[in-house]
């Protein structure tokens, strides 16, 4: 099977990026594990201020923002996945728009072909198919970046749509056997 790694299409000059975000969640909620500790969490955030503002459908950084209509087809491809509404606010255009902060499942992937930079930053990505076949959506275990990657048959149903503001990069894998 292939692998994409889902990132955010920089070629795009007035992407909506929020602001503050890391101010209220912590990098650490952000996980499978402690999601429970935005319960009650009501959460909105202004955007950056710029002449022109396009609404894409996945922000990559600080956290994993998708739209409604990339929510509807990630969660039809994998249940588990995690969602938190976020509110986006322009407030000089009087405008708000709902986002969902994505948690899917960390899979601990890699091959040991991967490579690190001195820094711990990933310098290229092997996935190990054997850990990775039963998993459509999910974010790389043990690395320092948010690395979310999907599958190809999602993969194909997102370029189907013509959303915007999304890359995607074919990642490299290998089948490791246990034993051989």
């Amino acid at each position: 099977m292939d692998y994409f790694l889902l990132s955010q299409d920089n070629t795009i000059p007035n992407a909506v990026e929020p602001v503050g975000i890391l101010k209220t969640l912590d990098r650490d909620m952000i996980s499978k594990e402690n999601v429970h500790m935005m319960d009650g969490l009501a959460v909105q955030f202004e955007i950056k201020e710029n002449s022109s503002v396009e609404y894409v459908d996945f922000i990559e950084s600080p956290v994993p923002l998708v739209s409604d209509k990339l929510k509807e087809i990630l969660s039809k491809y994998d249940k588990k996945i995690f969602f938190k509404p976020i509110f986006l606010a322009d407030i000089k255009r009087s405008r708000q728009e709902v986002y969902w902060l994505m948690v899917p499942e960390d899979v601990e992937c890699l091959s040991p072909k991967s490579e690190f930079n001195k820094n711990g930053t990933i310098k290229s990505i092997v996935i190990d198919e054997e850990r990775a076949k039963y998993c459509k959506v999910f974010k790389i275990k043990g690395v320092l970046e948010n690395l979310i990657v999907i599958r190809l048959d999602v993969a194909e149903s997102i370029l189907r749509r013509g959303f915007s503001g999304i890359s995607l990069t074919r990642l490299e894998k290998e089948i490791l056997k246990e034993g051989v």
